[in-house]
């Protein structure tokens, strides 16, 4: 029987070559699309069968790209085991391509050094040296033993010694050692990057721009760029250090806060603080405690930083006695005076402040009390019907100098304070006081000059003048206050009909006066009181010598007003006709004539002003600067002059269009301070444009203006202008002393109705705010509870029984304690100082 011929079958474990020439075209691509691990496997698959060399190199180039992606991803301990089988495997050399640099990157330096020494000839190649720089920190640092192996003739080696000494030079502060050992490191050498580093860590405190410029020298990769890396942190400026610190290894760290002088206690401290810095945002007060009460009070500084903080955080009380002991009672109502303070409850504080002024004074400390006196003295938020401010402002500083007495500049703030209150009895009384304790003090003396001169003690005045004249002979303003209390004299003298005294006062008074202006006003009194024809001469000579037709206008209007005197006859007999329309110049010249005058002379100013309107008015047209424009039109906002002020806004407008200042100034006078009430839309939209223009320009000060306007008024007390014994007329009247602008009380009722039906009940209770006053406002917001929308309702009720109904609500009985810091209504108050601030 024949059989049919077979094939032999192929031996386990051998390929045909037509299959091995496809094996290893495989191979080769999944190595070139980066497939390394696969590629391993194929190329060591191949290996089996028959060791090709370009099976070997195709191994090594695997193994090769699967040690760099390990390395890359940081797993380098794996990619030195991959690279050991390569050199094992494929019998490459081990100590090439990056093995020293994973190395190192590992910290393995004393398997870098065997490695760079087992190198041997390959050694003296610019590679080998580029190798060395990479072990040069550890060689710094390595034991001898450890560079046994390296060949003497190594790089490492051979400037080793100029390294180390150059280190011992930078830890000295010896900056001319310093630069003998390292002109000695040449700049093929390992260690070349330390000359750069070592000079700029001593230039760190004394020229930082230098050693920023020595460090941006240093390669990034040196092996001394985390050196580097302390000394660019240490001259970062501010407290971006503090961020830079978080990135530096334990060792680095250390550098830098031995560099930037921070004791070893607080450095702790000082990484929690560089992670709250680098969070970007400002931690909140009570943050702050929780870090430093539990761990760091026995830092120097902590406890008073907490005192200062303890305000915004009261609930942090407890910690802080646990921490420092309790606080006594004093200091206890202080803080809690100051976080009411904060949070709005000017009410409360002040009845906290009173009590630890009792506690301080209980616990035999007076300085305390008295500055808390005078503190309370500055706030206008705790006026009352039943007790003005002035009152309880003069009662705490007489108090406050019963404490402290030595205290000069509440002496004076005293005294003017009772000559503003019209209060001369007391006035003189405070300045006896003060000149008792401060005998020749001349601010006290002029004090006294102006407290006579209120009562119309004019010899009294002009004896305490000159007594301080005597102390300080070229004080101009003790010459002007001679001068014009002898005017004030013959003032008083010509209405008591002795015109020969009146002469001789007028004859004292220009002795003393210096300027031409003075001596110009002088003469305008003499010759104002009387009706000769050599008076009028005079009167006729002094208007010309008065700067112009405007200002010697608004001088002999003054001066007539003081004698009581009709402005028609005196304008006649001066030759000065209303008629005549004022440059601009002189508008502008009228300005400080208006600024200069003070305010005792205020009604005889309205009344001047009031002759010259009609002229004025024409005079907006002159040819003005947009700056002397917005001048003048300051001036009659400060002096209630809405007419005026209309007029030369809108005067300038035609001129400079849409220009922020003119357009919030206009609608001022149209609406006055609370034109929130009245604004039309048409001009909101205006308003609304020249905010953006001037937030363009920069103007801030008229974008915060025109948002005041534009925003309803926050508290019954923003009607108080907090200046010190500032009582001009403008910033409250409407040209008349009459606070102008607001709505009817009917028309609010409706307002606040409508709005009740439509709007959040938050609205209306923030629209009536300023109409109730706070005591009022307190006790309803207590009755209605959480309750807004019936807290809104009751507002209205308040509101309403003048308008609509017989009687309002009965009233509530008043609290027998302080309200809890739930139930009180924050009260704002921008102006508020704080006591124990720097």
């Amino acid at each position: 029987m024949v059989r049919p011929n077979r094939r032999a079958a192929p031996r386990a474990g051998s390929t045909s070559p037509s299959d091995a020439d496809q094996r290893s075209e495989h191979a080769a691509a999944t190595l070139a699309a980066g497939r390394f691990r696969e590629a391993i496997e194929l190329y060591k698959a191949l290996l089996k069968v028959e060791r090709r060399a370009e099976w070997v190199d195709g191994l090594a180039a695997s193994y090769a790209g699967r040690a760099n992606d390990l390395a890359e991803k940081g797993m380098l301990p794996e990619a030195l085991a991959v690279w050991r089988n390569r050199a094992s495997l494929c019998g490459k050399p081990l100590v090439e391509g990056r093995y020293i640099e994973w190395l190192v990157r590992s910290g393995d330096h004393a398997g870098a050094l065997s490695a760079v020494a087992a190198q041997g000839d390959e050694a003296a190649g610019s590679t080998a040296s580029e190798r060395e720089a990479r072990l040069a920190a550890f060689a710094l640092v390595a034991s001898p033993g450890a560079l046994a192996t390296l060949s003497a003739d190594s790089l490492l080696c051979r400037h080793r010694a100029a390294a180390l000494a150059a280190l011992a030079a930078c830890g000295r502060g010896d900056l001319a050692e310093l630069e003998v050992h390292l002109r000695a490191i040449p700049y093929r050498s390992p260690y070349r990057d330390l000359r750069f580093v070592f000079k700029a860590l001593l230039l760190v405190q004394r020229d930082p721009a230098q050693a920023g410029e020595l460090l941006a020298r240093v390669a990034p990769d040196s092996p001394f760029e985390k050196l580097a890396a302390v000394a660019r942190a240490a001259i970062l400026p501010g407290n971006r250090w503090l961020v830079a610190l978080l990135d530096l290894d334990a060792e680095g760290r250390q550098l830098l806060f031995a560099l930037k002088g921070c004791p070893e206690n607080r450095r702790a401290l000082m990484l929690e603080v560089a992670q709250i810095v680098r969070r970007g945002t400002l931690p909140k007060p009570g943050e702050i405690l929780d870090l430093l009460l539990p761990k760091w009070r026995g830092v120097p500084g902590v406890a008073f930083l907490c005192r200062r903080l303890l305000p915004h955080a009261m609930q942090r009380v407890r910690a802080y006695e646990a921490a420092y002991g309790r606080l006594s009672e004093a200091e206890l109502a202080s803080t809690q005076a100051l976080a009411d303070g904060i949070d709005g409850y000017h009410g409360s504080a002040r009845k906290h402040w009173l009590a630890a002024v009792t506690a301080f004074i209980n616990e035999r400390q007076p300085l305390p009390a008295a500055l808390i006196l005078r503190h309370l003295s500055t706030w206008r938020l705790h006026a009352s019907a039943e007790e003005p401010f002035d009152a309880q402002r003069a009662a705490w500083l007489q108090h406050s100098l019963e404490l402290d007495p030595d205290d000069r500049a509440t002496h004076v703030r005293l005294i003017r304070l009772l000559r503003q209150k019209k209060d001369l009895k007391d006035a003189r009384a405070a300045v006896e006081a003060a000149l008792a304790r401060f005998v020749n003090d001349s601010e006290i003396l002029l004090e006294a000059v102006e407290t006579a001169l209120a009562g119309n003690a004019f010899k009294k005045a002009v004896s305490l003048a000159t007594r301080l004249l005597e102390l300080d002979p070229i004080n101009s303003q003790v010459r002007a206050a001679i001068g014009q209390a002898h005017l004030a004299h013959a003032r008083k003298q010509f209405k008591a009909k002795r015109l020969e005294a009146m002469s001789k006062e007028i004859d004292l008074a220009e002795k003393w006066l210096l300027t031409p202006a003075e001596r110009g006003r002088a003469r305008l009194l003499r010759g104002l009181s009387n009706n000769t024809p050599e008076a009028t001469l005079l009167l006729r000579t002094a208007v010309s010598e008065l700067g112009g037709e405007l200002p010697a206008t608004l001088h002999l209007l003054l001066e007539n007003a003081r004698l009581g005197g009709e402005p028609a006859a005196a304008l006649r007999r001066a030759a000065i006709s209303t008629a005549r329309t004022p440059t601009a110049r002189e508008v502008v010249a009228a300005l400080h004539v208006i600024g200069t005058t003070g305010k005792a002379d205020n009604r005889h100013l309205v009344s001047a002003l009031r002759v010259l309107q009609a002229p004025l008015k024409r005079a907006a047209q002159g040819e003005f600067t947009s700056a002397e424009l917005v001048a003048v039109c300051e001036t009659w906002l400060r002096r209630g002059e809405n007419v005026l002020l209309r007029v030369y806004a809108e005067a300038g407008l035609r001129h400079w269009p849409g220009m922020p200042a003119l357009v919030y100034l206009r609608a001022r006078a149209l609406y006055g301070r609370n034109a929130y009430f009245h604004l039309p839309e048409a001009e909101e939209r205006a308003l609304d444009r020249a905010s953006e223009r001037a937030e363009k320009d920069g103007d801030q000060r008229t974008v915060q203006r025109i948002r005041e306007l534009l925003a309803p008024p926050v508290s019954y007390n923003d009607a108080f202008d907090d200046d010190e014994f500032d009582d001009d007329p403008g910033e409250e009247g409407d040209g008349d002393g009459r606070a102008g602008g607001l709505p009817s009380m009917p028309e609010l009722i409706r307002m606040l109705k409508s709005m009740l039906e439509m709007a959040d009940p938050a609205d209306v209770i923030n629209l009536a705010r300023a109409f109730v006053p706070d005591a009022d406002f307190r006790r309803l917001q207590r009755t209605a509870g959480s309750n807004a929308q019936k807290f809104a309702r009751l507002l209205i009720d308040y509101l309403s029984p003048g308008v609509d109904n017989a009687s309002g609500p009965a009233p509530a009985p008043p609290p027998t304690h302080a309200p809890n810091a739930g139930s009180r209504p924050p009260e704002v108050d921008d102006r508020q100082g704080r006591l124990f601030d720097d």
